[in-house]
């Protein structure tokens, strides 16, 4: 080979498959971590993923997988210098894919849309550490510790407003179903980097010659390569299943109305009203609204629609006069 084929050789692309095998592994993860919170949102499980410790502890093992991986990343494809053009058709993937998510979770859930999720994250991070690519590791260490140690130090009432929310500084945390805000998470990417400066210089560390072997870790490396992918297709292909499964998998109507009665019941205990007149309360509003198909399912979902949640109040206000003494304070 000459030199004009080595030097060629030597920019074309290089992929370190043990990343891929790692990044295909994180995905399947988030798949996992995404089932269960649609299970648990669909009232399928009786965990709630969102507050359950072991949960919120597997969702940033994760999300810290990812933004390890991109710091490692960055560094393999500077390694023969900065190329602009794959660098910033990457980039532009990235923001035209967090895009796409922000503007899908408006339309389902405008309450709590993602607004600076993961790959909102990704993209600024891939901007932001760009210059430790080439300073001292210790700077970037500590940038990193800094980053890890600014919700703890620098969190402020200032920086409640949407604008100053992507940093993660606020004293009040925003609702979002995937909040992951440049403190601590970019301290995370930079670790990744100095990884990536440490392990990846050296071509003779077996890390460089591994390939993958075997039909798993060969499914690991394509699920990896196509990460992106499959992170935007994978939550709507699991709740168009759970959609169709629910009738079979989900609650019977029977239960849905014990678990709302239960409910009931016990609000209208803590608002001092007796065991009978909460009883005739609950029935009476499960007796009206148990007849209307669908309704009980849909209110398990968290999905009533406009008709459904006028119907609901007005049968609370209906049984609300007709079964509870009306003075006790507080009310229902």
């Amino acid at each position: 080979m000459d030199t004009t084929t080595e030097s060629r050789a030597a920019k074309q692309p290089f992929r370190v498959e043990i990343i891929d095998v790692l990044r295909g592994l994180a995905i399947l993860a988030m798949i996992v971590y995404h089932l269960g919170w649609d299970l648990s949102d669909y009232r399928l499980i009786a965990v709630d993923v969102t507050v359950d410790p072991v949960w919120k502890a597997f969702a940033r093992t994760i999300a810290g997988t990812f933004l390890g991986l991109v710091g490692v990343n960055l560094v393999l494809a500077a390694r023969n210098g900065f190329r602009p053009g794959p660098y910033f058709r990457r980039l532009a993937i990235i923001i035209l894919a967090a895009g796409v998510v922000s503007i899908g979770t408006y339309w389902f859930a405008p309450a709590a849309f993602v607004f600076f999720g993961i790959l909102h994250c990704i993209a600024v991070s891939s901007v932001l550490a760009l210059p430790f690519l080439r300073a001292p590791m210790w700077v970037s260490l500590a940038v990193a510790a800094f980053c890890f140690a600014g919700p703890a130090v620098l969190t402020s009432d200032i920086f409640n407003s949407f604008g100053w929310y992507w940093l993660g500084l606020s004293s009040v945390p925003p609702i979002s179903v995937d909040y992951v805000p440049l403190f601590p998470w970019f301290g995370v990417v930079l670790i990744g980097v100095v990884i990536g400066r440490v392990v990846l210089n050296d071509r003779n560390r077996p890390l460089w010659t591994w390939r993958a072997e075997g039909w798993g870790t060969h499914l690991l490396t394509v699920a990896g390569r196509w990460s992106l992918v499959i992170y935007l297709i994978h939550q709507p292909i699991l709740i168009g299943a759970l959609t169709l499964l629910e009738p079979v998998l989900g609650p019977s109507q029977a239960d849905l109305a014990d678990q709302f009665t239960s409910e009931y019941n016990a609000g209208c205990g803590l608002n001092g009203y007796d065991e009978a007149a909460c009883t005739a309360y609950s029935a009476c509003i499960l007796n009206r609204l148990g007849k209307e198909d669908g309704l009980l399912q849909a209110a398990n979902r968290h999905n009533l629609n406009p008709r459904q949640v006028e119907l609901w109040q007005t049968t609370e206000a209906e049984c609300r006069v007709k079964t509870l003494p009306p003075n006790i304070a507080g009310g229902i």
